[in-house]
């Protein structure tokens, strides 16, 4: 280090040290924002790339300094140290800048500032801004937080305790403002932070827990049940099965649900759509080599969560009786959702590591199934849905198959439009080349739902053609999803309102299972009763449809439609 820049350094961390003691000691009076951002500024510029400079501030504690100004500084009012509003957002970029750059050289630097006193009061302090300084510091902070914890992973652990939800409480409500300047919340920094804690690491469970107001209560009464249990087993061992009915149990209270538990899931279903980016979090889809398996989408503990999840909250929208209570799961319902279609949206092949193959085998495809069977059947498209009368389709009942069965009610209405499309495409996703996906999906009962669906629904676009895709799939991997299929007969056909005019109706033959053309009064139909299209090829004689059946149904045209199961 030469001679011009030593003595710099010394002149930068002798200022800094200067105003430092004076905002930490609480002798504020004489301390100027002003000389706070340009003494900071100069301890960042001297310390950039300078190896010795970094070993002498270590030494002297600079960076645990660092992080306790920078809490002072988030939280002293515009105008109490002087000059203007813009200034107090300047000095906590510089400090966090400060802090990135010095990481950036030696991970040390990282250490000495996650370690210090009180440093989760300064994330908070700064998650807690808004306006300016929030648009300066947000970004900055999260990229700090994201440093920190790739250096060592075992920090995802405090990161994710009840000390830190402020932290993201506060962080993702400013992300949601659309009244606060680009950048307040951490934009994509923050979803490189949620990436990072709760897609390759395992703490979205916990984050989203401690967003809830009753995260506290909810974990003393588990905690407490736990304990009851492991006392009953030390008591008596053989009833290691048993569930325990205790009182705890009995009055045991639901996680509340809120809306900033929505807003982490929609970043998750951010960071799971973006296929070019991210193919396999962990890996660049061009890096992975022919052979390996990929790693999963996010560990295993996060995916049976975000399965629970969907289950829990579908469960609360149908059972809600509370306007609040009802949005908030219908959010989080939507972010659930949204999510496992882009995961079942991603172009992998079939392995041991398959993310959707792990979800199937956790109760993906049951859950899917169930949503869709606690649904009424599509009512069709087009004039299929539009027909009244006697020309109009038959109305298809609900019906949950026995394999379906639960004490578990989900929405018998759909929720919001599209909703029958996600799930279908789940499916028809998760089952594409995936043989025991198909056979789950067969076993469960779940054809005929399929096939209901490929009817479509008017306000519901593209579920017919998701549904056909999804009957592709099923058929091309499950031979018992094939004779299923062939097994089927109609069940009632839908009248012409051509053939209703001249006196003629349409009916199955009770033994053959086909459609025959009849006439209302229930006498013989003659070729000439017909349109023109649908007469036998020599145009005379009496049809007796009864005993000339065949020849008749090969005159049905091609047009007439069959109800679906």
């Amino acid at each position: 280090m030469s001679t011009s820049t030593s003595a710099a350094l010394d002149a930068a961390l002798m200022q800094f040290r200067a105003t430092a003691s004076l905002i930490t000691s609480g002798e504020t009076r004489g301390v100027s924002i002003t000389d706070v951002c340009e003494h900071v500024r100069a301890l960042r510029n001297a310390l950039a790339g300078n190896a010795s400079g970094l070993e002498l501030a270590l030494e002297l504690g600079t960076f645990a300094t660092l992080v306790a100004v920078l809490r002072d500084v988030a939280r002293v009012s515009d105008g109490a140290w002087g000059g203007a509003s813009e200034d107090y957002a300047r000095g906590m970029m510089f400090v966090l800048q400060t802090l990135i750059n010095a990481g950036m050289d030696d991970p040390r630097c990282l250490t000495d500032a996650w370690e210090a006193d009180g440093a989760f009061h300064t994330l908070e302090a700064v998650a807690e801004t808004r306006g300016g300084r929030a648009a300066r510091s947000h970004g900055l902070v999260c990229l700090f937080v994201n440093m920190c914890v790739k250096h060592d992973a075992t920090r995802i652990l405090r990161l994710t305790d009840s000390a830190a939800s402020s932290f993201w409480r506060l962080l993702l409500i400013a992300s949601a403002d659309s009244t606060e300047p680009e950048g307040v919340g951490g934009g994509a920094k923050l979803l490189d932070l949620v990436c990072t804690v709760c897609c390759k690491g395992d703490g979205l469970p916990k984050i989203f827990r401690g967003l809830s107001p009753n995260a506290t209560e909810i974990a003393a009464m588990n905690e407490a049940m736990l304990r009851a249990r492991l006392v009953a087993l030390a008591e008596d061992e053989s009833r290691i099965n048993e569930v325990n009915d205790t009182p705890v149990q009995k009055t045991s209270t639901r996680l509340k649900y809120v809306t900033e538990q929505a807003t982490l899931l929609h970043f998750i279903a951010t960071v799971m759509d973006d296929k070019v980016a991210t193919s396999y979090v962990d890996i660049h889809h061009s890096k992975v080599v022919p052979g390996e398996q990929p790693p999963l989408l996010m560990p295993e503990g996060v995916l049976a969560f975000l399965v629970d999840t969907t289950s829990l909250s579908a469960a609360r929208f149908a059972a809600a009786e509370d306007d609040g209570e009802r949005d908030n799961a219908l959010c989080i319902l939507m972010e659930c959702v949204s999510t496992l279609r882009a995961i079942s949206e991603r172009e992998v092949k079939p392995h041991a590591g398959d993310t959707i193959g792990c979800l199937a085998a956790m109760g993906l495809v049951r859950l899917v199934l169930s949503l869709l069977a606690s649904l009424p059947p599509p009512e069709g498209i087009g004039q299929t849905s539009k027909a009244t009368g006697p020309a109009s389709a038959p109305k298809l009942e609900a019906h949950i198959p026995k394999e379906l069965k639960s004490d578990v009610v989900y929405p018998n209405k759909v929720p919001w439009a599209g909703y029958r499309v996600d799930l279908i495409a789940i499916l028809g996703n998760a089952c594409f080349n995936r043989e025991r996906v198909c056979e789950d999906i067969a076993s469960l009962g779940g054809v005929p739902i399929v096939l209901n669906h490929t009817r479509g629904q008017d306000d519901e676009p593209y579920l017919r053609e998701w549904s056909l895709w999804t009957v592709r799939n099923i058929t091309n991997g499950s031979e018992e999803a094939r004779k299923k299929i062939i097994e089927l007969q109609p069940q009632a056909v839908e009248q012409s309102d051509e053939l209703l005019a001249r006196g003629l109706g349409v009916e199955l033959n009770s033994e053959t299972q086909k459609p025959r053309v009849v006439r209302q009064d229930g006498s013989q139909t003659t070729a000439r009763d017909l349109p023109p299209n649908m007469r036998p090829k020599d145009g005379n004689g009496i049809v007796d449809v009864a005993e000339e059946e065949e020849d008749v149904e090969e005159a049905i045209p091609s047009n007439w439609k069959v109800t679906e199961l």
